[in-house]
This record gives C-alpha cells, sequence and structure tokens, in this order.
C-alpha cells in the first residue's frame, strides 16, 4: 500500500447517458497533483442474538476528497464549481452555481517501478477554501485546495476503481484515455454496494 509519489490528475465530466445512465466525456488533465487525501463514511450496524453480536454489516455511505495541486486555471474552476466566466477572462462566482459530478482519476507511484492507478466514479467539488500569504524573508508558494464529495454510481453502486502495474501493462496503459469500466468473463458479474 505504501506509495512514494503523486502525478497526473484528470477529471472527466459525468453527463447523463442512453436510458438516464451516466456516461463520462474523455477524460483531460486538471493540474500537476500535489496531494490527493481521500476519507470514507461506512455505516455500520450490528445485530445482537443471544446476548451477543451475531452479525456486522458495514456499507459505504460516501467519501471526502481533498486536492492539492499546483495551480488551477478559472476555467478549470469555473467547469468543476459550475460557475460562469465573462467575456473579459473574469470568474463569476454566484448564489446559483451548480458544480456537476466528475471522475477523478490519479497515479501514485510504488516500488518495483509500478504505480497504483486510482478512479474516483462520482464527485462534486465543493467551493474551495483560499488563502493568501505575503512574502517573507523565504519563498512560501499557496498552492489551490479543493475539495468534494465522492458517492456511489447509481448504475452499479461501485465508487472507486484502481490497478496496479507497470505503464506497460495494458489495463495502465490506456487509464488515463477514458474512465475505466470493469470486464467480466461471460457468466460473470461484478460491481456491488
Amino acid at each position: 500500500m505504501a506509495t512514494i509519489g503523486l502525478r497526473d490528475l484528470f477529471i472527466a465530466k459525468i453527463t447523463e447517458g442512453t436510458n438516464g445512465v451516466e456516461a463520462y466525456e474523455t477524460p483531460r488533465r486538471l493540474a500537476k497533483a500535489i496531494s490527493v487525501e481521500m476519507s470514507t463514511e461506512i455505516a455500520e450496524v450490528k445485530l445482537f442474538a443471544d446476548d451477543g453480536v451475531d452479525r456486522i454489516e458495514k456499507e459505504f455511505v460516501s467519501g471526502g476528497l481533498k486536492l492539492d495541486a499546483n495551480d488551477i486555471e478559472n476555467e478549470d474552476a469555473a467547469e468543476i464549481l459550475g460557475q460562469t466566466i465573462d467575456d473579459n477572462g473574469v470568474l463569476i462566482a454566484g448564489e446559483n452555481d451548480d458544480p456537476p459530478y466528475y471522475a477523478v482519476g490519479f497515479r501514485a507511484k510504488k516500488r518495483g517501478n509500478v504505480y497504483k492507478y486510482v478512479w474516483l466514479l462520482k464527485v462534486k467539488f465543493s467551493i474551495p477554501d483560499e488563502s493568501y500569504k505575503t512574502k517573507g524573508e523565504s519563498i512560501n508558494f499557496q498552492t489551490p485546495k479543493i475539495e468534494g464529495e465522492f458517492i456511489k454510481r447509481e448504475k452499479d453502486g461501485n465508487w472507486k476503481f484502481d490497478h496496479v502495474g507497470a505503464t506497460t501493462d495494458p489495463v495502465c496503459s490506456k487509464w488515463f484515455e477514458k474512465v475505466y469500466e470493469p470486464a467480466f468473463a461471460s457468466g460473470a458479474s461484478g460491481g456491488g454496494s
């Protein structure tokens, strides 16, 4: 599970495809990645029987995502936050902003010249906190941080795909060309909640 790097931060807008099923636009690079933090909320229920715990059920509810990037251009911020840009290139944040859903992908280097590739399948970003700091005796970069929440997809209940492999692996070499969709042998089923 240990990683020693992070790179290639991609997003793919979710649109409504045929029969109302979620579809993904072609992924594109958002920015250079500095850090990604993910947290998950799990619902847990215990069934008690014969004076003890008989069964425990755990289910994914949602997750939190924190991204730190080298820079997020106004056009990208407007897109992921549902904001607008006027004819003069000014980013306008207003009360009617409605951020769309996105898939978010990235990869983290591991030992042995392999990477862990990740797609979070349905993320909605929040208006980010901003901070600015005057230059002092030393240089300190102030980089944009943005948060979002990820949830399960409606069509299959999946919320994340990840894969570990070398860049030459057939799955890895195409990871950012489109949002990954599972492949199963005939008769096998996949997905889950």
